[in-house]
């Protein structure tokens, strides 16, 4: 009967052992190891495993999910650079204008959130006319300072993937936010009128007409946002992409309202220097360049304060 009592006891003694043994979770890993942990260290975890008593290992801090330690409290692991809380303080908004656009004949407006780490969202207004008028060049004339009058806008929208650091410096925290190099793919449409000039081949004279030029635009841009003091953004990018537009079907109608029915454009070959991009080729489509500098501020949406003893009630009541 004793040894029976005794053999009860070494069993019971083996299974609180074993569930005594604390486990680590790897994110890469579907198997727990079952270990006792020395050590949590900012960068490194410790332990001793199971099997191996004599032996301590270390594994990255960012490679663990979770520990579950013999108490059955839980503790999960999450990468400091992705975790928002990371960040406290920081600005997530920022409002910017292209450097140089004004002077090109049009004024971009940047409207950026972040919405994770490594990820923001970017929205564009363009608003054409509102800078420097430019001027057409008419290769069938002498007079080269026919004022376009553009007038228009257009808008779009980028989606910002941002390169993070691969480690942190002793709880220094790495960057901004919104700072790094980045990727972004975007979308953009838009219209504008402006005057076209054109020549009467028989009286050598040149005439100017209106027309409407619808645009759109699909484009990767690859850059480099720097913040200053949580305050200021400088945004330096340049971008190809696809450019559709009825600019040449509009040069077409307006030397046909004034030539007759004609079989090409005379400029066909020559890029279109549009608002914001250049574009190469014949036609309507053709790839697309550019290039920029941006300027901003940036600033956090504050809140909207409780108004009101109802709105305070209702909070307690939740609690």
């Amino acid at each position: 009967m004793k040894y029976l009592f005794a053999f009860l006891l070494f069993v019971s003694g083996m299974s609180l052992s074993a569930s005594a043994q604390e486990k680590i979770y790897l994110k890469n890993q579907k198997e727990p190891i079952s270990c006792t942990v020395r050590e949590i260290g900012t960068t490194e975890i410790k332990y001793t495993p199971s099997d191996a008593e004599q032996l301590v290992i270390a594994v990255p801090r960012n490679d663990v999910e979770k520990i579950v330690f013999k108490s059955g409290r839980t503790q999960y692991f999450t990468d400091p650079l992705n975790d928002f809380s990371y960040y406290k303080g920081q600005k997530k908004w920022a409002v910017k204008a292209g450097l140089f656009s004004p002077a090109l004949g049009y004024t971009d407006l940047y409207l950026e959130k972040s919405i994770k780490p490594g990820r923001s969202i970017e929205f564009q207004g363009t608003i054409i006319g509102l800078g420097k008028n430019r001027t057409y060049y008419n290769s069938y004339t002498s007079y080269q300072n026919s004022n376009m009058n553009q007038r228009g806008f257009s808008v779009g929208v980028g989606y910002k993937v941002l390169k993070m650091p691969d480690f942190e410096l002793a709880n220094r925290k790495m960057m901004h936010i919104l700072q790094g190099s980045y990727i972004k793919p975007s979308v953009s449409i838009g219209y504008y009128q402006k005057n076209f000039v054109t020549t009467d081949y028989t009286t050598g004279s040149y005439s100017l007409v209106r027309k409407g030029v619808v645009t759109s635009h699909i484009a990767i841009a690859f850059g480099k946002q720097w913040i200053l003091d949580n305050t200021i953004a400088i945004d330096v990018y340049g971008m190809a992409g696809l450019g559709i537009d009825n600019y040449r079907s509009q040069q077409m109608k307006v030397q046909n309202e004034v030539n007759g029915p004609a079989t090409y454009v005379s400029d066909d070959v020559v890029p279109y220097s549009n608002f914001g991009y250049t574009r190469f080729g014949r036609g309507s489509t053709g790839v697309t360049l550019g290039a920029g500098v941006k300027v901003g501020y940036l600033f956090n949406c504050k809140k909207p304060k409780e108004v009101g003893g109802i709105d305070k009630m209702r909070d307690r009541l939740k609690q």
